[in-house]
C-alpha cells in the first residue's frame, strides 16, 4: 500500500465544484476517473478542500492510497496528458498517515474584485460596480482576526475558526496591463473555513466599504447578536481561489 500526494491547479469555471455529484462535471470525479483509468483500481481521492462550483485552485492538495506499483515518477505525466482544466503540479509518496484534509494546518485562500468591467477576466473576477472606501475596508479587517464563531458567515455551517492573517491591497493592472483595470486582492488564512465563509466575508466587506452596513454590525455577527448577511451579498464564486495549504 502507498500513498501517493497530488499537487493539481485547476480553472473551476465549468465544474460543478470539487466533490462528487450525480451527472454533473467536478473536479474530484474527473482525477478518480482519470487515475481510475491508469492505475486500473478504484481509487478514492482525499481534498484538502471542497471548492465550490466556479472556484479555482493554484494549489489543491489531494491524496490516495493504491496497492498498485506504477511509478510514482509517471503519474504526474500520465495525468496531464488525460485531464483538461486540471493540471497536475506536482506528484509525490507520502508516509501512509498523510491525510490532505486532515493534516492540513492552515489554508490561504485570496479573493480578487474587479473595480469595473472586463470580458476577458470576468470568470475569474467579481466585477464590481460601486465605488468602494478602502480606507473603511482597511479598518474593518482586524475585527476577523483570531478565534470567532462565524456561523453567521457561513451557508448553512457552524463552528469556530481561527483567521491567522487577513490582508487586502489595491492591484492595478495585475493580471494584463493593456486592459487598464483595478483589483482589490483579498488574502486570507484560517486553521479552517465554514462553507461559503471566505465569501461572505468579502461581500460584508464590500458592504463596508459601500457604506452599507458598519463595523459595528460585523462585530455583533461575530458575536451571534447580529446578522449582516441579510445587509449583503455573498460575493460570487469566480473571484476565490485556493491559494496554499499549509502542513
Amino acid at each position: 500500500m502507498r500513498n501517493i500526494k497530488l499537487e493539481i491547479e485547476y480553472d473551476g469555471t465549468n465544474f460543478s465544484g470539487w466533490e462528487i455529484q450525480p451527472e454533473r462535471k467536478t473536479i474530484r470525479d474527473e482525477i478518480e476517473r482519470a487515475l481510475g483509468n491508469l492505475l486500473n483500481e478504484d481509487i478514492k481521492l482525499i481534498g484538502a478542500s471542497r471548492t465550490d462550483a466556479g472556484v479555482h485552485a493554484i494549489s489543491q492538495i489531494a491524496n490516495f492510497k493504491t496497492n498498485t506499483k506504477f511509478p510514482v515518477s509517471k503519474i504526474k505525466g500520465a495525468l496531464r496528458e488525460l485531464l483538461s482544466d486540471i493540471y497536475v503540479k506536482n506528484v509525490a509518496q507520502v508516509p501512509l498517515e498523510f491525510d490532505a484534509r486532515k493534516s492540513a494546518r492552515s489554508k490561504v485562500y485570496f479573493y480578487r474584485v474587479l473595480l469595473g468591467k472586463s470580458p476577458l477576466l470576468q470568470n475569474r473576477v467579481w466585477e464590481y460596480k460601486f465605488p468602494l472606501d478602502t480606507k473603511r475596508i482597511e479598518r474593518a479587517i482586524p475585527l476577523f482576526l483570531g478565534v470567532h464563531q462565524f456561523d453567521l458567515f457561513s451557508h448553512k455551517d457552524k463552528g469556530e475558526c481561527e483567521i491567522k492573517n487577513f490582508t487586502v491591497g489595491r492591484c492595478d493592472d495585475i493580471i494584463v496591463p493593456t486592459l487598464h483595470t483595478e483589483e482589490l486582492i483579498f488574502e486570507i488564512e484560517a486553521n479552517r473555513f465554514l462553507r461559503k465563509m471566505v465569501r461572505m466575508i468579502v461581500g460584508a466587506l464590500t458592504e463596508i466599504g459601500r457604506g452599507k452596513i458598519e463595523a459595528e454590525d460585523i462585530e455583533l455577527a461575530l458575536e451571534l447578536k447580529g446578522n449582516p448577511a441579510h445587509k449583503c451579498r455573498s460575493a460570487p464564486p469566480q473571484g476565490l481561489y485556493l491559494k496554499e495549504v499549509k502542513y
